[in-house]
């Protein structure tokens, strides 16, 4: 049976496109748990003071109370996950967002790469390219496309999330902080969260600036093929 080879620039928008699709199921997950987490909070949960007798306990231990050791242990347990799927979610959007740009600037400097390229630690979480730290480049050589400039809209919310954080990390190695201070770092904290909301934003915006940069190859090939 005769195998067909894709063309390069079909496996690199399939690539991207595996990477927006784990960024989104690692979205979806992390924002459920974190419902039902919220969901189990004690304060909101009418917890009933009836006990159990509970075999090998001493007489006049304190009871058992069946209710309050389920809600504790699914919170506990959805504490766990929560915080699990939200750095899956803030992994896996980064890899979008920056293993998108990544493959546009390749084709912008004529390169061919026939998938998005990443490092991947042994723990499962993916390494950015380090010439793309701390954030995408501005991609001028695409303002003809019609969404370039939401597309750097949305690199400039990554900048201000970056840079919240490295703000947030530098505040919390002062010690004593004074009420201001301590203020600015909860701000920067907040800001520092949409991280990952903002690289998928921009994952997205990029995956359609990777079609547009890839116009031209696929014209050119057209006319090889003809």
């Amino acid at each position: 049976m005769l195998t067909i080879t894709p063309a390069w620039f079909d496996s690199l928008t399939d690539s991207v496109y595996a990477l927006g699709a784990a960024a989104r199921e690692a979205q979806r997950a992390a924002r459920a748990t974190e419902l039902e987490h919220a969901a189990y909070s004690p304060d909101r949960i009418r917890l009933l003071d009836a006990a159990v007798h509970v075999d090998g306990r001493a007489s006049g231990s304190v009871p058992f109370r069946p209710h309050d050791a389920a809600v504790f242990t699914i919170g506990d347990t959805l504490s766990k996950t929560a915080q699990v799927l939200r750095e899956l979610y803030v992994n896996t959007a980064l890899a979008y967002g920056y293993g998108t740009a990544w493959a546009i600037l390749r084709v912008l400097e004529g390169q061919q790469p026939p998938a998005v390229q990443l490092g991947r630690t042994a723990d499962g979480h993916y390494m950015l390219p380090a010439d793309l730290c701390p954030v995408p480049p501005a991609m001028p050589a695409l303002q003809r496309w019609n969404d370039y400039a939401r597309f750097e809209q949305a690199r400039l919310r990554l900048v201000e999330c970056d840079s919240a954080g490295c703000h947030a990390d530098f505040l919390a190695c002062q010690g004593d902080l004074s009420d201001h201070e301590a203020a600015e770092l909860h701000t920067a904290l907040d800001v520092a969260a949409g991280e990952a909301d903002a690289a998928y934003a921009y994952g997205v915006l990029a995956e359609s600036a990777l079609h547009f940069a890839l116009l031209g190859p696929k014209a050119r090939h057209a006319r090889t093929r003809a």
